[in-house]
Formats: structure tokens, sequence, C-alpha cells
């Protein structure tokens, strides 16, 4: 069993533990962090599908593919966590004004929340340790995420001990804290989607892909390079110029040599277009 799936299955128990425990104990901390691991399990769950349905081949009606389902996931996920962050957020402070009504958390809330933390310890060391040694950069952000809900669950930990001590506002004011953290989380997916949707592509595609085509043999200069972002690869159109005492054939070599140099020094970049104009 791969240890992506263990991960999924162990945050699928995590969250249905999580969210049993603080109904039960009555802690809006650990119902956050619950929310934090359903979270995990859903963007999980929805980049599967749309990796899925990237993979899909070109038809009549998506000429380039199907990769920016990729990039409509991650908003989808992104917007989602956004939306579960700001509720978590508002039903904090709502609760931090009614403190007089609040009870403390049972601390059977307090085991589960340090339990989370020791499983998503566990959990970052083996990721951290076989990403490193695989090179997957998969792993390494699995790794990290896993790091940031250790903290997420020492922070619902710390407000259910404090609420527990005569203070049972720190309970929705840890939920708070956590509710912030997963509206953090879905800024980044947000905007990094939404520009690859609206087809921005960093600069420094076109900058790279301009000069790996420079350097091809026959290459006088390149006029122009245009990137269309599809989902986290990129599709490149460029003009180059050539001799223009050259035949018909001899300019297609070119371009062939430049599209070869693109594509060796590039390995995001999917497919390349090359047109050529006489230098």
């Amino acid at each position: 069993m791969s240890l992506q799936l263990i991960a999924l299955l162990v945050n699928v128990a995590l969250a249905a533990m999580k969210f049993t425990v603080g109904l039960l104990a009555g802690s809006r901390a650990l119902i956050a962090d619950a929310y934090n691991s359903a979270g995990d399990v859903f963007a999980t769950f929805v980049a599967w599908i749309a990796f899925r349905i990237g993979q899909a081949p070109p038809d009549e009606d998506h000429h380039y593919g199907h990769e920016n389902a990729e990039a409509l996931a991650g908003l989808l996920v992104g917007g989602m966590l956004c939306a579960t962050g700001g509720f978590i957020c508002l039903d904090g402070v709502r609760t931090w004004f009614s403190v007089a009504e609040v009870e403390a958390p049972e601390v059977l809330a307090a085991w589960a929340a340090l339990a989370t933390a020791f499983t998503k310890e566990v959990l970052y060391r083996a990721s951290i340790r076989v990403g490193r040694a695989t090179h997957s950069p998969t792993l390494l952000a699995s790794a990290r995420d896993h790091r940031a809900d250790v903290v997420t669950s020492l922070v619902a930990f710390t407000g259910i001990v404090a609420a527990r001590y005569g203070h049972p506002g720190l309970d929705a004011a840890a939920g708070g804290v956590i509710g912030v953290y997963i509206f953090w989380l879905g800024i980044a997916p947000v905007r990094q989607n939404l520009r690859v949707l609206m087809g921005g592509a960093p600069p420094d595609v076109a900058r790279m892909a301009a000069w790996h085509a420079a350097r091809a043999s026959g290459v006088a200069s390149v006029a122009r390079v245009q990137v269309l972002p599809m989902g986290g690869r990129y599709q490149v159109d460029l003009v180059i110029e050539v001799d223009g005492r050259l035949s018909v054939a001899e300019g297609h070599d070119i371009a062939h040599r430049a599209e070869d140099e693109i594509r060796k020094g590039m390995p995001t970049v999917t497919a390349v277009r090359v047109h050529v104009e006489p230098h």
C-alpha cells in the first residue's frame, strides 16, 4: 500500500474521530481541526478526479486537451477552504462573545487532539524520509501538510486544556485560529488557479523558452513567444527568424531543432508550435 493511500485513509479516520469526539465532548477547537482533516480528504479526492480527467487526450471540443481540469479542481478546493475557514472564524467569534454560556469541553477532546498531533508527526517523518530518498515533490508537499496539521492539532489541544483550567472561551478562540489558518490555506490555490484559467503564465516560462529556442543551430532570433498554461504545465507558441535564403525544408529542420531544445530543457512544456519567418 502506498504512503499516499495510507495518509488518505488516516485522514479519513482522523476526521471522523475528531468530528465525533468534538461533538460529544463539546469542543469547537477539535471540530475546527476535524474540518481541517476533512479538507485534506476532499482536496485529495478532487485532485485525483481532476488528474484522471486531465489525462484525457484532445478531442473535437478540447483541442488543447483537458489538463485545465486540475486548475478548475484547485480553484474549487481553494474556494471550499476559504468558505470553511471563514465559517469557523465567525463561529469562534460568536462563541467568544457569548463565553458566559459556554462550558469547558470534556478531557476526551484533549486526548483526541494530542493523538492527532502524534499520528500526523509519524506521517510527516515517514513522508519526509521517503520523499527525500525518492526525490518525490508530491511526498515532500504531503510532508509539509502533515507538519502543518501537527501545529493545528497542538493549537486545538492548547485551547481545550486552557478551557478546562477556567478559560472556556479559549476553546472557541483556538477554533477561530484554526479557521484563520484554513482560510489562509485557501487563498493561494484560488489565486494561482484563477491565474491559470485566465491564461496567465509566469514570465520566466516565456523567457526560458526563448533562451532554449535561440540555442538551436540556424535560429537567427526569436521574434515572439506565447505561453498557454494547462493545469500545472504549459504549451508554447513561438516565432523564430532564420536566414531567408534557406529552403522550406531547411527552415523546417531548424524549427524542429528549436522545438527539441525547448522540450529537452523544460519538462513542464507539453507542446511546442514553431512558426518560421525570414530574418
